[in-house]
């Protein structure tokens, strides 16, 4: 199996949802999530908090305390998964809870063609 990452785009659920819509919306999420980890393919997932930054460089380097995109352009969070292929991981993120809410993008993780050694042990 390769693995994907769906990026969940938008700012958030808006504030005057009811906690119980909301808590509603969590347990569709969490059920999803088990039902990917019984068949071994969830892997891992997390919202992301607003608070972050953008890092241009284009000759000089800018560092800005955004990001100062449109709500449809942030990436709120992300889910890393396994499927067979992308239309897998296309069925897969469509029966996602937040599909109906949010904009999933689907990117298969590149697969090098030689195993890479980072050597990170200090010695």
């Amino acid at each position: 199996m390769k693995e994907y990452l769906l990026l969940i785009h938008g700012n958030g659920y808006p504030e005057e949802l009811s906690s119980e819509i909301l808590q509603n919306h969590i347990d569709k999420y969490i059920a999803w999530v088990k039902k990917l980890s019984s068949t071994n393919q969830y892997i891992k997932g997390a919202r992301l908090e607003n608070l972050g930054s953008v890092i241009i460089d284009k000759g000089e380097r800018v560092i800005s305390d955004g990001p100062y995109l449109e709500s449809k352009e942030i990436v709120g969070g992300y889910v890393l998964i396994k499927a067979k292929n992308l239309d897998e991981a296309i069925a897969l993120s469509q029966n996602c809870p937040l599909s109906k809410d949010f904009v999933i993008s689907v990117r298969s993780m590149y697969s090098w063609p030689v195993e890479i050694n980072y050597n990170l042990s200090s010695e």
